[in-house]
């Protein structure tokens, strides 16, 4: 049987989040506008500057400290922008039927160092040994939907083209991924999810 490999985006998938959080949260904190802690993080490029690992986790608190004009601890900072994820238990069942089919799994995130760590430190039954690949746009300074991404899951899957099965929430991502003749399902739902992968597996 030729190699094949399974990849799970992480947010909105193996985790909820909503990013209105981090700007009501981080405005909480500061004590400024909404409407700025939304143009500091996410209109001005710092979050995907971060995501694509251009920029520490201090080097993030230190800009944020900056445009806001204020002094806050790099680690209350941290705390706001990432305490703002939940387990998503049903996709429980999908990781469940990969496990038993002995084909390797592996995650495939933007992701900044803050929010993996975070994330991880929750400890919760998503998260386990059984994923051999971790690929995080932070760590490969490349994010989805751009072929940098693509281009290390398939070295470190060994395989490529539809041996690959990706499931993701955003358009933009499972296109990029079809471009390279990956299996995909854009992610909707749990179940219609563990039916896309038995008929896969």
């Amino acid at each position: 049987m030729p190699a094949r490999f399974v990849y799970f985006d992480l947010g909105k998938v193996l985790v909820h989040f909503d990013h209105q959080t981090v700007v009501e949260q981080l405005a909480q904190l500061s004590g400024r506008p909404e409407e700025l802690i939304q143009q500091v993080v996410f209109e001005s490029e710092l979050q995907n500057r971060f995501e694509t690992g251009l920029v520490t986790s201090e080097q993030f608190a230190a800009e944020v400290n900056t445009e806001l004009e204020s002094a806050l601890p790099a680690v209350d900072i941290l705390e706001a922008i990432s305490a703002i994820f939940e387990p998503n238990l049903e996709i429980l069942a999908a990781i469940d039927l990969v496990k038993s089919s002995g084909v390797p799994m592996g995650i495939l995130s933007n992701t900044c160092e803050a929010h993996w760590h975070w994330i991880l430190d929750k400890q919760w039954p998503m998260f386990g040994p059984w994923w051999s690949q971790t690929v995080l746009s932070y760590k490969v300074q490349g994010m989805k939907p751009e072929s940098k991404i693509y281009e290390v899951c398939e070295q470190r899957a060994g395989c490529s083209g539809e041996q690959i099965f990706f499931t993701d929430d955003r358009a933009d991502n499972i296109a990029a991924a079809r471009q390279r003749g990956w299996s995909t399902y854009q992610f909707a739902s749990a179940d219609t999810l563990v039916q896309r992968l038995q008929a896969w597996l």
